[in-house]
């Protein structure tokens, strides 16, 4: 059986760079790697995800957080089978978000989780934590509808954090450069992954 590492974490927290970094370094390790970044614009839902993100479908906030789900559950088999043949999965973005931007917004937990109910679950999931003024500084222009709200950046990143605590992912500072923060995030995922191949 593979492994399934997701990289959660508000706009441009790194996901991005931390996600390929990861990849390369398990490569060379002799790991089979694929990656994912969801929301995952090729498919017919990403398009319509891209669409409502860029301000040009109106869409309520359960029928966009049904989207965002089903983007995920499009990729399911494709998961699974990797999973099933041993290769290390990377999620850049999975149903952690849905649960912390849904709940920041108002919806309840209950909901959002019976949504993901099935998917393939992720071994480890690791949370880039920044602060929304630094996320802000980092990209001041061509922002989506979510990145150029700061409140609702400090909102989600305080569900992040209460959901971490409660499901035991990892925490990374993620306000350093990006090799300190993949040095960070690899000295956690050295030790499972030793483990998980004994």
């Amino acid at each position: 059986m593979g492994l399934i590492f997701a990289i959660e974490g508000i706009d441009q927290s790194g996901k991005g760079m931390q996600t390929k970094m990861l990849v390369e370094r398990l490569m060379k390790q002799g790991h089979k790697v694929e990656l994912i970044t969801f929301p995952d614009y090729f498919t017919i839902i990403g398009k319509e995800i891209k669409a409502f993100l860029e301000g040009d479908r109106n869409y309520s906030l359960q029928v966009r957080h049904m989207l965002l789900s089903l983007n995920r559950w499009e990729r399911k088999d494709l998961i699974d089978e990797w999973f099933k043949k041993g290769k290390t999965v990377v999620l850049d973005r999975y149903s952690g978000s849905n649960y912390a931007y849904g709940l920041t917004q108002g919806l309840k937990l209950d909901w959002l989780l019976n949504l993901e109910k099935g998917l393939p679950e992720p071994s480890i999931t690791i949370l880039l934590d920044l602060s929304p003024e630094i996320s802000l500084n980092r990209k001041m222009s061509g922002r989506d509808i979510h990145e150029r709200d700061q409140e609702l950046l400090k909102g989600v990143r305080k569900e992040y954090l209460k959901l971490a605590k409660r499901w035991n992912w990892i925490i990374v500072d993620a306000s350093s450069d990006p090799n300190t923060v993949h040095d960070r995030i690899w000295s956690k995922l050295d030790n499972f992954i030793q483990k998980s191949h004994h």
